[in-house]
């Protein structure tokens, strides 16, 4: 089968999109992967690991305002589909579920919708989130199969009318990442988008204060007041797996996303997983789904800086705490392990 894949990221790579893309075209499906390279730095035509990827413009930053030039990725990736003709597209998240609307309607092709997030989070504006709902509603009752990042997502996708059954696969890894010795001194590492309603300024606030080592890594909206920082170190973008060598030898890491978020409170995010198999032990908010994924992994605070600041005192000077949930979170990722997450990847497909 000919499976085309979208996601409005340049792929550099995006870890989710990178396995599944991956785990289909190892089990002998044609796979490519068009992505927005709103950068305008990667390859246009790339070839990783038994699929293609495919990049397209325009130029665009990261944040709202990408918005104004989305409709024309939207035209750029349309000709291209138009010219793979494929059998399946499967579509990342709402912003891309148009096409794969658009060629169910045109070509009568098979329409997988991935869900990773829920977009309306995101926005401001009521008028405009009321819109995304229902337009994502539509989309969820049209698509031919919808696939969701944990149970609790589903649930919701459900009651917005999903019809077809949804399939969870965890955003876990794809591969047991190398052992590496932690730093000498006790160190936070940050990896991924540097966005609001992160906890990031806070913690960089917080680690300047303690004399706590912090080293981030990642793209978004807050790179230069990262820069400006006398303190953090901070790397920029990395590859994926020096991101997770990066989060192996660190003490510690957090998730701390503001659970006044809706998508927040339900996230599943890979940081989570990778955490667990490099026994790097996280800090997470209390009561939210990250807190019991983790289990007796993770660290549960409230989205609040006093209190993540005494843990932050509390965990530096109980190192054996740290060295005990280090030990604990292997075990608990095997139950984790993205062979699971494949096999039901490939019940979409029929293989």
């Amino acid at each position: 089968m000919r499976i085309v894949m979208v996601v409005t990221n340049p792929f550099k790579p995006d870890p989710r999109v990178y396995k599944e893309a991956k785990s289909l075209a190892k089990h002998g499906h044609e796979v490519y992967v068009i992505a927005w390279d709103r950068e305008g730095k990667y390859p246009r035509e790339e070839n990783v690991e038994g699929f293609k990827v495919i990049r397209v413009g325009p130029k665009a930053k990261y944040g709202p305002l990408m918005a104004v030039k989305l409709p024309l990725f939207y035209i750029s990736a349309f000709m291209i589909i138009l010219k793979l003709k494929p059998d399946a597209l499967h579509t990342h998240d709402f912003d891309t579920a148009i096409l794969g609307f658009v060629f169910k309607k045109l070509k009568g092709i098979l329409w997988v919708y991935d869900v990773h997030d829920l977009y309306e989070s995101f926005l401001e504006s009521d008028l405009i989130k009321q819109l995304v709902l229902k337009l994502d509603s539509f989309f969820l009752r049209l698509s031919d199969a919808v696939i969701s990042v944990n149970p609790a997502m589903s649930l919701i996708l459900l009651e917005r009318g999903a019809k077809n059954g949804i399939i969870v696969i965890l955003n876990t890894l794809d591969k047991l990442p190398d052992k590496y010795q932690k730093n000498p001194d006790f160190s936070v590492f940050y990896g991924g988008v540097l966005s609001k309603h992160r906890f990031i300024e806070e913690f960089m606030e917080l680690s300047e204060n303690l004399g706590i080592h912090l080293r981030i890594a990642g793209v978004g909206v807050l790179e230069e007041e990262i820069k400006k920082s006398g303190h953090v170190q901070f790397l920029g973008y990395i590859a994926h797996d020096k991101a997770v060598e990066e989060l192996a030898k660190a003490h510690l890491t957090f998730i701390l996303y503001d659970p006044a978020i809706l998508n927040n409170r339900i996230a599943s995010p890979n940081k989570l997983f990778e955490a667990m198999a490099v026994g790097t032990p996280v800090i997470v908010v209390r009561n939210t789904l990250l807190d019991k994924l983790s289990e007796k992994f993770g660290i549960p605070v409230g989205y609040d800086e006093k209190e993540v600041r005494d843990t932050l005192k509390f965990l530096r000077e109980n190192p054996k705490i740290l060295r005990k949930k280090s030990k604990l979170g292997p075990r608990i990722f095997k139950k984790y392990m993205w062979e699971i997450q494949e096999r039901k990847l490939n019940e979409v497909y029929g293989v």
